[in-house]
């Protein structure tokens, strides 16, 4: 594990004969009933796949991710990105054909497979979220408005309703998103533990014009779409990936009830450079902290760590002060 709360538990495991978030600190409940996504800060991967190649065509290739399974439960990831390329007969994943190809999952079955059944053994664990990329630009064929429904498709084949959580989910029986976030803002942890989220990542090459309809609805789709700042009033709008830096963007999002991702440390920066980046990242209140080095590694001081959360920490910016990192999720 990379990282040990700093506090005594008053919770019991995920594995326990109660659920994480059980613990009543504030003499009214449970935790699970008061706290949402939005007051929870996890550690995510970027390219999370990422096997190092023989001979690494450039410095920012130079790293290798555990199975994803094994980062869930011995890494604590709760956020992943997926890269997806259209093959002849199935959705592959890997960074850049040739150069940079391979990865710890090959296709999206495959992938999303390994989460599912890692969720299905741990049902009690915070949400996890998986952004999907396509990059039809390094290899693979075009993919067309037609490959992003057959997406969603494949998608749906290997996570269950009850377990992959949508975009009608969230509105249920609100007119838009929008409306859902802006009236009762995110549901519960009570409500989402043990579910999976997916994000396409994509804002240009026409893919999240696509996908939401000329930008106006996720009506029916497996997959949230990542907002712009200038998209946060969108009626889909829900999720937004960020720069560490981006202060008014942020604060924005926060106002809008989004949850947000940044890119911390990438193979090729240095210790400093990545532990400055990791700790403003967690103090803007970004939600999901996604990086190459979620543990140690050989010949870096730097990985990224929350030391008073495991898996999990309160969101220093959102989260309500009864909030404990044990009520969040505790390995």
């Amino acid at each position: 594990m990379t990282s040990t709360t700093t506090t005594t538990s008053t919770s019991t495991s995920t594995t326990g004969d109660t659920t994480a978030g059980e613990t009543d600190t504030t003499g009214g409940g449970s935790l699970d009933e008061v706290l949402t996504l939005q007051h929870v800060q996890v550690k995510g991967t970027h390219n999370s796949y990422h096997v190092e190649p023989l001979l690494p065509f450039d410095p920012s290739h130079e790293y290798s991710h555990a199975p994803l399974d094994v980062q869930l439960g011995e890494q604590g990831v709760r956020a992943f990105e997926l890269d997806v390329h259209k093959g002849v007969s199935e959705f592959e994943v890997y960074h850049i054909t040739v150069i940079d190809a391979s990865a710890t999952c090959t296709n999206v079955p495959d992938c999303l497979g390994l989460i599912r059944d890692w969720s299905l053994a741990h049902p009690d664990h915070l949400p996890i979220v998986v952004w999907v990329e396509i990059k039809d630009s390094t290899g693979g064929l075009p993919i067309g408005a037609s490959d992003l429904d057959a997406l969603d498709d494949a998608i749906r084949e290997v996570l269950p309703p009850e377990q992959l959580f949508t975009p009608d989910d969230l509105q249920a029986g609100h007119p838009s998103v929008r409306a859902a976030l802006e009236a009762e803002g995110w549901p519960t942890l009570a409500q989402l533990r043990g579910q999976i989220l997916l994000v396409l990542l994509n804002v240009e090459e026409g893919h999240a014009d696509d996908y939401t309809a000329g930008y106006t609805s996720l009506a029916g789709r497996a997959m949230f779409a990542r907002a712009t700042p200038g998209q946060f009033s969108a009626p889909w709008a829900a999720l937004a990936k960020l720069g560490i830096d981006d202060d008014e963007a942020i604060a924005q999002a926060h106002a809008a009830n989004l949850l947000i991702a940044t890119n911390v440390c990438g193979a090729g920066e240095d210790d400093a450079a990545c532990e400055a980046k990791a700790e403003a990242a967690k103090a803007a209140g970004i939600h999901m902290l996604k990086d190459d080095f979620p543990a140690p590694v050989d010949g870096m001081r730097y990985f990224l760590d929350f030391p008073d959360g495991n898996p999990a920490r309160c969101n220093p910016v959102t989260a309500p002060p009864a909030c404990t990192s044990e009520a969040l999720e505790d390995l």
